[in-house]
């Protein structure tokens, strides 16, 4: 199913925060064949984040956004990287601090907010790992940070692919993770905090008329239990772009990681870069 929205009004833009350059580290480790090395990238407070990078020769490259508490090594951040490595597009992975193969305390300092923490750990790969258009990737929460990166750096951010995409965090968002590294399988259960991010995202991704002017693709799950289907419609009607498009897979859940799934994912990924190969 899809549905073709498009709004005009104004809103104004967020103040985008400033990155000091710096360079990444590398640490070798084993990878699969094809993917890019193990690195890390210097962050404030002597945290790094971890990330995998794929060099490619077309454009536009492509940056996956994980969700809450998730990691680089999901099933859709993998298949995007078969796809970009198929194709021949550059692609960044990564972990935001605290999370995944990133080092450093995740225990974040107090009065901190995740959000904003891991928001500016998306700005940092935009600017300090990427060069030239991208397109934004981002699930779940990370299309949240998807949607403000597309704000502030409109002349970077080529377009939009939301999957299952939160723009807000009014109730508890609890991801569980399997960990499967060991033989005794365990569950870790995460619940974002009441105080997660700053009221001035909130403000900008609820209001009724949102400045992304770029395409857009929201793909979502109608058994999608933790955020509901309904709100990447009524997303859609609320972003300025004339380009958006809202693919709803009936059997879908919340974390659309199903074989099925990640074909439409990347089906989707290559109807957009398509389209800005175009505008190029």
């Amino acid at each position: 199913m899809l549905i073709q929205k498009w709004m005009a009004s104004t809103c104004q833009l967020l103040p985008r925060s400033l990155a000091v350059p710096v360079q990444s580290k590398t640490r070798t480790t084993f990878t699969m064949s094809g993917a890019g090395q193990l690195q890390y990238l210097d962050r404030p407070g002597g945290h790094k984040i971890s990330y995998r990078k794929t060099e490619g020769f077309k454009s536009p490259g492509v940056i996956f956004l994980p969700g809450f508490m998730s990691n680089m090594n999901g099933g859709k951040a993998l298949a995007v990287e078969r796809y970009c490595q198929h194709h021949g597009h550059s692609y960044v992975r990564f972990d935001y601090q605290g999370c995944g193969e990133s080092i450093g305390d995740p225990e974040l300092a107090a009065g901190t907010r995740a959000f904003d923490v891991w928001k500016t750990d998306a700005q940092a790969v935009l600017d300090q790992l990427t060069s030239g258009p991208q397109i934004l990737v981002g699930s779940s929460m990370g299309g949240a940070i998807m949607l403000l990166l597309a704000i502030e750096n409109p002349t970077r951010v080529q377009a939009l692919l939301g999957v299952s995409t939160a723009v807000t965090f009014d109730k508890p968002l609890t991801y569980t993770e399997d960990n499967v590294s060991t033989q005794a399988s365990t569950t870790n259960e995460y619940v974002t905090p009441k105080d997660f991010w700053d009221k001035k995202y909130q403000r900008c991704l609820m209001s009724d008329s949102i400045p992304v002017t770029q395409p857009v693709c929201l793909i979502h799950g109608m058994q999608d239990d933790t955020i509901s289907y309904m709100t990447s419609v009524d997303l859609s009607k609320r972003l300025q772009s004339k380009h958006v498009d809202v693919v709803l897979r009936k059997e879908g859940q919340h974390r659309m990681s199903k074989r099925e799934d990640l074909a439409l994912l990347v089906q989707c990924l290559g109807n957009l870069l398509s389209l800005s190969n175009s505008k190029l």
